[in-house]
Formats: C-alpha cells, sequence, structure tokens
C-alpha cells in the first residue's frame, strides 16, 4: 500500500482469537485502513482512554470483558468513543437488542460475509468522519480552528472538577489583542483576521499539552492551565504569553505593532465556579486595558466591585435616558479682560433617584464604549438649547453655549443635520452655539474632520478645541480646519505659577493661537494668582472654580450676582 495515500480511517479491533485479528487486519489494512488491536475488551477500554478511532470492531464473546461491556464502558469513560460494531455468531433479539442497549451503532453475524462486513465498516467510519466534522464546526472557531466557548465552557468545568478533587490550583486567562478594532477599520476585517491567526499560532505553540486555548470570538483568547501550585508559576507563564504575543507585522506596507492585554483569575481563591472565574478574569482584563494594554493583571476583589458597579451604571444609564434622569449643568466663561460672563459651557451629570448626582468621569467613558452616547448627546443638544432660549425668552444676559461632543458622537452623528433641527426647533441663531472637541477626536476621524467641522462653521457654529496641549496638534492641522478658539487644558493652569516649562508651554500656545487669529481660553482657574499670572500671558478667556463650579440652570441669576463681585 502507497504511504503516501490518506488513510481511509483508523479502526481498533477486539478479539481473543489471535487468527481471527490477523484476518480482520488483512480485510480492513487491504482498504487502507488504519488498524489497532486489542487482544481483550480491556485492552480495547484502555486504549480508547488515550487515542481516538474512527470505529471499533469487537468480537461480542471474549474473556473477562465481552465486546458488549467493552462498548459500555467506553462510551461512559472517554470524551469521544467511537462508533462500534459487535460481531457475534448469536442473532437472537435478546443479544442484539444488548449490542444496541450498550451503544453499539450496529452487528454482523458469523459466519461473516465479507462483501457486506467491508460495505457496513465504510458507512459507518464515513458517517463518523461527517459527525466529527460537524462537531468540529459546532465546538470550534471557524477562522482559528481553536475550541470555541461553548468547548471552552465544557473543559473548564472538568478543570475545575479535577482541581477541586486533587485540591490543585488552576488559572483563567482573557487575552485581548490590543487595538485590534482600529487594524479592523482601517486595514480592514481581513487583515484583522491575519493578527488573529498570528497570536493564535504563537500561542498554540506556547502552551503545554495539557492546556487549553480557545477563542471566544472578536479579539479575545482564554486559556486555561492547570496543575501549578503558586502563583508566580502563573506569574512567569502570563510574562511568557505576554512576550510571544509581542511582535510586529507588516500589513499593507504598514508596521503593524502587536500585544495584548491579559486578565487573570485563579481557582479557588478568585471562584469556585465557571462563571465566577470567567467574571473575575473579564474584571481583570478590563483592569489591565484601563492600564494602556500590553500588560497582565491578577483579579482583586475591588476589580470585581469595579466591574459590578460598571455593570450596574451601564444598565441603569440606559434607564436614565429613557426616564429622563440627565439633567445639564452650566459653568460660565469670563471674558478677562472686562470680567463679565461671555459664554456658558454645558455640562452633563445624571440626577440618580438614589444615588443623586454622578459626575461625568464616572458615566461618559461607559456611554461612548456602549454608544449610549449618541442617545444622550441629542438630549444634551435639546436640553441645552431649550434653556439658552429660555434665558432668551426671559433677557437674562447670556451670549453663547459651548457643549462638548465626543469622538463617537463626531464619527457616528450626523451634527450638522442635528443642529440644525434643534436651532430651528427653538429659533436659535447658530452664531449663539460653540462646540467643544478634543484633539483625539479630530486625528481620529481625520478624513472626515475637514468636511464635517466646515459644514458646521459655514452655518456659523464655533468650533473650539478643549484640553489643548495634551494631545497631537499641529500648526499645518490647524491651518487646515476652521476652529476659533483653544481651550488650554487644566494641567497647565495648575503649574502655571511655579514651573517653568508650563509657562513656556503657554506662552507657546499664546503664540501659535495670535499667529493664526485664534481666541483662547484657559481652563481650571481656582486661585487669585493663577488669574493674574493668566491675565499676565494676554490669555483671553479663563473658566474654572474661581468663578463658579457648573451649577443649575436655577441658579443662574444668582450665579451673575455672584460674578459681579469677582471682577
Amino acid at each position: 500500500m502507497d504511504e503516501s495515500v490518506p488513510k481511509s480511517g483508523s479502526i481498533i479491533i477486539a478479539d481473543d482469537d489471535p487468527s481471527i485479528l490477523l484476518l480482520l487486519r488483512h480485510i480492513l489494512t487491504e482498504d487502507n485502513y488504519d488498524v489497532t488491536e486489542a487482544r481483550s475488551g480491556m485492552e480495547a477500554i484502555e486504549l480508547c482512554r488515550e487515542f481516538t478511532y474512527d470505529l471499533g470492531i469487537f468480537d461480542l464473546v471474549m474473556p473477562d470483558v465481552d465486546g458488549i461491556s467493552a462498548c459500555k464502558e467506553i462510551s461512559l469513560q472517554t470524551s469521544n468513543p467511537p462508533p462500534v460494531l459487535i460481531i457475534t455468531s448469536l442473532d437472537d433479539d435478546v443479544s442484539v437488542n444488548n449490542a444496541f442497549d450498550a451503544g453499539a451503532v450496529d452487528y454482523i453475524t458469523k459466519p461473516i460475509n465479507w462483501s457486506v462486513f467491508k460495505q457496513r465498516v465504510k458507512r459507518i467510519v464515513e458517517g463518523e468522519k461527517n459527525r466529527q466534522k460537524v462537531k468540529q464546526l459546532e465546538f470550534h472557531d471557524t477562522l482559528t480552528g481553536l475550541p470555541n466557548r461553548t468547548l471552552l465552557l465544557d473543559r473548564l468545568e472538568s478543570a475545575t472538577l479535577r482541581a477541586q478533587r486533587n485540591e490543585t490550583m488552576l488559572a483563567l486567562l482573557m487575552v485581548d489583542i490590543d487595538n485590534l478594532n482600529l487594524i479592523n477599520k482601517t486595514l480592514g476585517h481581513d487583515n484583522g483576521d491575519k493578527v488573529i491567526m498570528s497570536v493564535a499560532n504563537l500561542l498554540s505553540n506556547t502552551i503545554r499539552d495539557t492546556d487549553t486555548l480557545s477563542r471566544s470570538g472578536g479579539d479575545e483568547f482564554i486559556l486555561i492551565i492547570e496543575n501549578f501550585h503558586q502563583l508566580d508559576d502563573i506569574a512567569l507563564i502570563a510574562e511568557k504569553f505576554s512576550r510571544t504575543i509581542d511582535h510586529r507585522m507588516t500589513i499593507q506596507d504598514q508596521n503593524i505593532h502587536v500585544k495584548a492585554s491579559i486578565g487573570i483569575s485563579v481557582y479557588p481563591q478568585d471562584g469556585l465556579d465557571v462563571g465566577s472565574l470567567l467574571s473575575n478574569s473579564d474584571a481583570a482584563l478590563y483592569r489591565a486595558k484601563e492600564q494602556g494594554g500590553n500588560v497582565y493583571e491578577f483579579y482583586s476583589p475591588d476589580f470585581g466591585k469595579q466591574a459590578r458597579r460598571r455593570l450596574e451604571l451601564e444598565n441603569n444609564l440606559r434607564h436614565a435616558i429613557e426616564n429622563d434622569e440627565l439633567v445639564v449643568y452650566y459653568q460660565p466663561k469670563i471674558n478677562l479682560t472686562t470680567g463679565v460672563a461671555s459664554g456658558m459651557e454645558a455640562l452633563v451629570r445624571w440626577n440618580h433617584p438614589q444615588q443623586g448626582i454622578i459626575p461625568p468621569d464616572e458615566f461618559i467613558p461607559i456611554a461612548e464604549e456602549t454608544g449610549l452616547i449618541i442617545q444622550l448627546g441629542i438630549q444634551v443638544f435639546e436640553k441645552s438649547c431649550k434653556q439658552f432660549k429660555k434665558w432668551q425668552n426671559e433677557n437674562i444676559p447670556v451670549t453663547n453655549i459651548s457643549i462638548n461632543v465626543s469622538g463617537r458622537q463626531f464619527k457616528e452623528q450626523n451634527l450638522a443635520s442635528l443642529l440644525k433641527e434643534t436651532l430651528d426647533e427653538y429659533q436659535l441663531d447658530a452664531t449663539h452655539i460653540e462646540l467643544e472637541l478634543t484633539e483625539s477626536t479630530l486625528l481620529k476621524n481625520e478624513s472626515q474632520a475637514e468636511f464635517i467641522l466646515n459644514e458646521l462653521h459655514n452655518m456659523g457654529i464655533i468650533i473650539s478645541i478643549d484640553d489643548f496641549g495634551t494631545g497631537y496638534a499641529s500648526l499645518s492641522y490647524l491651518k487646515k480646519l476652521p476652529i476659533d478658539k483653544l481651550k488650554i487644558d487644566k494641567s497647565f493652569t495648575d503649574g502655571i505659577l511655579h514651573d517653568p516649562d508650563d509657562i513656556a508651554i503657554v506662552n507657546a500656545i499664546y503664540g501659535l493661537a495670535k499667529g493664526l487669529g485664534l481666541k483662547l481660553v484657559a481652563e481650571g482657574i481656582e486661585t487669585q494668582e493663577q488669574l493674574e499670572k493668566i491675565r499676565e500671558l494676554g490669555i483671553d478667556y479663563g473658566q474654572g472654580y474661581f468663578w463658579s463650579p457648573p451649577r443649575a440652570a436655577d441658579q443662574y441669576v444668582e450665579l451673575l450676582k455672584s460674578l459681579s463681585n469677582t471682577k
């Protein structure tokens, strides 16, 4: 037989008669089957525990363990038992029923009709191969061929039971490829798949035979590591995985740095069941991602509290948007020459019915990540414009209102259409509206930024760059876009009295702004000394707690009175 021809299948045969074994082997190898012999039912059981076969052919009558008992034990003791064909000289109903009850898929009587035998073997082996293909699709990831989440959960359940029985530890490592979404968006999902395959291959070549590596979808892999006795061991393994994943790829002439974050939970200290281990490794992964990625992090109970808090906020935020729990506070911007409020910045707050006011740094990142920022942004535009119109109708002096726009809003919302509709509803002039965007928002959406900002600017809307100096804006970029104001980040204001570098940076920003004809706003002014220094440097406007924290709209008149006392 030509060894280069693929085998028709793998078959284990069991009989206590050497002459029958020899004959069966001869018949089966003629049809290119790979044949393994067992001289007893017990030996067949042991071999099936260790190896996988496409078919088992067992003689019914064998000493100690007969064919039926072997068939039954194999189905109970192995994770992937082969279909079994029973050879018997008995063809009575009881014998046949016993064979099928034990798990056999077919039987053949002696004396054997070898033509019939070959056809039955062929049919059963082909059926088993088709079943294995279906099983592969059902329990394995189609891209990488790794176990999928369904198979992972089954293996993790078994691993926890083994760890409990043997009083050992096991670790669950959740691995997330950093910035894969950005690769998908910029280079396409086909190239993103190349990155996933690269990581899958690297990890597959690194793990031990006893470990399980699975892909649960997207950019996430999960590993089950068994049989270690101290946390230092798993730390070394995590460090090894991190170094293994850290590599570079060239895709479409782009040099891609591939790296990953890892979250780790350990049985039994971080959970005794599958759900707890998965939840806690996810919490640890979230913490690793928060630190900027490319690190591994062990689970801590504090992470669990943070994760539960985050989930609670996400669920409650959906209800908050539906139940009108979001309120807009306002903080004045002061003309540093006249001391008069020249406008107000609208700042969203969440008035939770049980927890009171929830600050934006707790819920805005969640809104961004989940997409709720779109609905939230619509409400802020609506409430701000409605309040602005109310102030106008009551002849309360307010010249303009500025509204923050997040990266996701800028990319996914039709801002011009939304603003035009809202301004028309409240009969407001677009020149009273200022939009604040961060540098990173513009750079992440560089291909769209010029068109969107020109569309807004042509309506009369003022464009301001928030947190200026902390991102990546350049002179050429500022020249290209229709920008009216720069807001100097609070971090520079904080150091304006004692840090020569901050003073130099603010002076540089001042020169840049004046050269481009842009107005400057200093954020975070809290003291008289800071105010005097900011004025000395020539900044146009100031904003901060020196004048007022953000306040509810109904406190605006009181706020104007307080401002008159601080001129």
